[in-house]
């Protein structure tokens, strides 16, 4: 009996937050995976092991030609750079990289589709990105999810030693989709053998939440009092900049998204089901595993 033809997958972004869970997913299934560092002393995020199933390499995004060996000999990859104001130009050598290696299949981590696109800056880039993608021959599926649920992960700080996180969405609604939900959709378009029905899905969570009510469900998982400040525009800008030392443009980004969230309404139902046929992860569930990440610091209780 002949045997099955393996794919090779090209993870760019494996160490980040949804990268990394599409790169343990692939080793799951009956492919190679390849993971691209930028930083080639970057600790490994899953080690290598005996069944040769997954590798690494190292390149610099804004070398074509490193880019262009990250990819050779692939045959499907999944695109995702942090974001950066450099993001447009990195993403826009990977497409071209593909291209150049005869890459059949691109799966994208893109952002929604805003309207108007200067609402978000980040989204412009997306666009300027996803534009060059229909140019191409490449059979490509941009995933646009709203916020994700771990994302929380950033207010560990201020929650943690304050009972406290900020915002200047005042009561309005977020929708949140698990990363590991995101990440499900990507493996299984990388790894389907007909071609793409779309060339786009906006990804939803089970429900949409305002930042009061997020206060009580951290309440309830932490047992102490946690609560949402409202904040004036200025404020928040200053606490992002000088206290967490975010640079300008990513501050200014949270800050679009707050008051995205005022401008455009967001879903209340998920998109999660009818892609993967299985329920979304909810939020209770996501804070309650992590809960440990919000718990009062001890240190700074005894400092108290």
């Amino acid at each position: 009996m002949m045997k099955k033809y393996m794919k090779t997958i090209v993870v760019f972004g494996c160490t980040g937050t949804v990268g990394k869970i599409v790169f343990e997913n692939l080793l799951q299934q009956d492919c190679y995976v390849r993971g691209v560092l930028r930083n080639h002393m970057r600790a490994y995020p899953v080690p290598l092991n005996k069944n040769n199933q997954h590798a690494y390499v190292s390149a610099d995004l804004a070398n074509p030609k490193e880019v262009e060996a990250a990819c050779i000999y692939a045959d499907a990859v999944f695109l995702l750079t942090a974001t950066d104001p450099n993001q447009v130009c990195y993403e826009i050598n990977v497409i071209k990289a593909a291209q150049k290696c005869g890459i059949k299949r691109l799966v994208k981590l893109s952002a929604l589709n805003i309207e108007p696109v200067d609402l978000v800056e980040v989204a412009k880039w997306h666009r300027k990105i996803e534009e060059y993608l229909e140019s191409t021959d490449i059979d490509y599926y941009c995933l646009r999810p709203y916020a994700f649920m771990q994302n929380w992960e950033r207010n560990t700080l201020t929650i943690r030693k304050f009972g406290k996180f900020f915002g200047v969405m005042h009561d309005a609604p977020r929708n949140y989709v698990d990363a590991r939900d995101v990440a499900d959709v990507a493996v299984k378009l990388l790894l389907q053998e007909k071609p793409l029905p779309f060339r786009n899905i906006a990804l939803a969570g089970p429900e949409a939440i305002n930042h009061y009510d997020m206060a009580g469900r951290l309440s309830r998982v932490t047992g102490r009092d946690i609560e949402y400040v409202n904040i004036s525009k200025s404020k928040f800008l200053n606490i992002l900049t000088k206290k967490a030392k975010l640079p300008l443009w990513l501050a200014n980004h949270i800050i679009e998204l707050d008051e995205l969230a005022l401008k455009v309404p967001e879903p209340k139902n998920d998109s999660i089901e009818k892609v993967l046929h299985k329920k979304p992860r909810l939020m209770n569930a996501y804070l309650l595993e992590k809960k440990d990440s919000f718990m009062r610091d001890k240190i700074w209780k005894i400092w108290k």
